[in-house]
């Protein structure tokens, strides 16, 4: 497992080891959301420090995670959501996800743990911004006149 999820209070300190295949990353997120704590979560912390992700891995699966990870905002809305990388590749991959804006959650990267504690601690979701309406996956029913 390249992964360790560790529950802190209010929050999800995700550490991630070696190369991460896509599979792996799933499981990750498969683990965290099937615990009845993920409900109650206001931060998600991602620690990519000592991992990086498979060469396999596209700019297109993000997209695809990304608009699945809609299907999950419900189930817990409050998230606010740290990355934390310094490897190139994987920093690219942050931000090209940031810039999706699909990701109904409060998104920021950061080279440091304890910078990304210190943006959760000054309460980002002040400032968040709704994806745009176009990124929403619900298809609206069509309105029935009488």
């Amino acid at each position: 497992m390249p992964y360790r999820i560790r529950w802190e209070g209010h929050g999800v300190y995700r550490r991630f080891y070696g190369v991460i295949t896509l599979a792996e990353f799933r499981e990750a997120n498969r683990e965290m959301r099937s615990d009845v704590r993920y409900e109650c979560i206001r931060y998600l912390i991602s620690d990519y420090l000592e991992a990086q992700p498979a060469p396999d891995i596209t700019e297109r699966d993000l997209q695809t995670y990304a608009e699945h990870e809609r299907l999950y905002f419900y189930s817990s809305p409050n998230i606010v959501q740290a990355i934390v990388a310094t490897a190139p590749k994987t920093v690219t991959f942050a931000r090209y996800y940031e810039s999706l804006g699909v990701s109904p959650y409060c998104l920021a990267d950061f080279a440091a743990v304890a910078e990304a504690r210190q943006w959760i601690a000054s309460n980002p979701r002040l400032g968040l911004r709704q994806p745009p309406l176009h990124a929403m996956s619900v298809t609206a029913a069509p309105e029935r006149h009488q």
